[in-house]
């Protein structure tokens, strides 16, 4: 891993993630290309509905997260519109239907060697109230875990395909 780091300032979660996954890039965009799978990826996405595609060939999907930061738990309904390339992906939350006041996700990933680079950012600010202690320890360090446990699994199932 080259890097994880995740912080909540003024109630906007934030992480970047960078590592080299034992994988191929054939195989780890294949996995993140298949929306209706994350569930696989990630525990705590409850489940995934994939809404139709815009004209702009952009895909609409709503995930329900099973979130939790310490005693603090919410099933967090998100709706994104998700753009991809051959290279990269770019999730925008649709805030008037989701529990996210905004959000963004961007994706990207190339081979090297017989790895493949993988960079993730995301920024959300969610659109009820997390107590400001909690979000600052647990629900930090919840993200920075749900983010490698994820990427883990991207891994494994990259390495399946």
């Amino acid at each position: 891993m080259l890097r994880a780091d995740a912080a909540c300032d003024d109630g906007v979660f934030r992480m970047r993630f960078e590592a080299v996954l034992a994988a191929p890039a054939t195989g780890v965009a294949a996995v993140l290309a298949d929306y209706a799978g994350y569930g696989k990826l990630d525990a705590r996405i409850r489940r995934v509905e994939l809404l139709g595609s815009p004209p702009d060939g952009a895909v609409l999907m709503r995930t329900r997260i099973q979130v939790c930061a310490g005693i603090f738990c919410r099933t967090v309904e998100r709706v994104e519109r998700v753009k991809s390339t051959p290279d990269s992906l770019l999730a925008e939350v649709i805030p008037e239907r989701s529990d996210i006041r905004r959000g963004v996700a961007r994706t990207s990933w190339r081979q090297e060697g017989a790895g493949t680079v993988v960079r993730y950012e995301t920024e959300f600010e969610p659109d009820f109230w997390v107590p400001g202690f909690i979000a600052q320890s647990s629900g930090v360090r919840e993200l920075r875990e749900s983010t490698l446990r994820m990427f883990k699994s991207v891994e494994r199932e990259a390495n399946d395909r």
